[in-house]
């Protein structure tokens, strides 16, 4: 599994998280370290620094009208999370580098509750566990007997994947947020039907340079596109969509066998 990418998204998403991915990303890190050839690099689409370049300049000509822009973005989707206090879905995720060659795959089901809580599993390449509690990012790995154990607090700073399960406001208030019409960051398209927002931090430094939603007419979540700064644009597309349903006791709870070793980082 892409680590980095789930750490992002629970740490995110987890962040996310949903959406994948952020252990996940410091394996990768070491990877790259390790094997300085094989790092995957990735830029902006033409149109993304366009579309940049347009904001940039439409701040500098009428800084106020930007900020209005971005304030009703900010209110449109946090009304829409706001519904959105349980989500469940399947997901099929894709990461891509610049020239769209696909570097990893994945499949499995996303579990989130409002606030803060993120249970992500795969089945497909490799069965896999991350929670995310509230408290603390489990990441729960079978084939090696190990779990490593983040500050969810700490994985997931400057990440915009936080909005999907935060109700802070100061949390809000560290993106800009966009409402958009245009390709994300994978380059989708979108229909006069979708609702899209571009969430970015607005100090840079963090693993995550952008992050798209995208909801269809029943304001469901249907997919997200991340960004990271290593250049790679991670892609989840959601089916078998649920946001009513009984959660229980253990959903965001981790079970750890005594033959594990427990990595704690916090």
């Amino acid at each position: 599994m892409n680590k980095a990418v789930s750490v992002y998204l629970v740490s995110a998403i987890a962040g996310v998280s949903m959406l994948g991915d952020s252990l996940h990303v410091a394996n990768a890190a070491q990877n790259d370290a390790h094997n300085p050839n094989e790092a995957t690099l990735v830029s902006f689409s033409d149109q993304d620094t366009n579309n940049l370049k347009k904001h940039e300049d439409n701040a500098l000509a009428d800084p106020s009208a930007e900020q209005d822009s971005s304030a009703a973005a900010s209110a449109s989707l946090q009304a829409l999370l706001s519904n959105m206090k349980q989500f469940r879905a399947g997901f099929a995720q894709t990461v891509v580098d610049a020239q769209q060659n696909v570097v990893h795959e994945a499949q499995g089901t996303l579990t989130m509750t409002r606030p803060n809580k993120l249970r992500w599993e795969t089945t497909f390449p490799d069965e896999t566990l991350l929670v995310a509690d509230g408290e603390a990012v489990w990441n729960v790995d079978t084939f090696v007997e190990q779990v490593t154990v983040l500050s969810q607090a700490n994985a997931i700073k400057d990440n915009p994947i936080v909005l999907l399960t935060s109700t802070d406001e100061a949390t809000w208030s560290s993106f800009s947020i966009n409402k958009t019409k245009h390709a994300s960051a994978a380059g989708n398209t979108i229909s006069d039907s979708e609702e899209r927002y571009q969430i970015s931090p607005k100090e840079a430094g963090g693993q995550i340079v952008a992050l798209t939603l995208t909801f269809n007419q029943e304001n469901e979540l249907t997919s997200l596109d991340m960004l990271d700064a290593q250049q790679q644009v991670s892609t989840l597309v959601f089916n078998n969509i649920e946001t009513r349903f009984p959660v229980p006791a253990d959903t965001f709870s981790v079970e750890i066998p005594d033959s594990f070793i427990i990595d704690d980082q916090r």
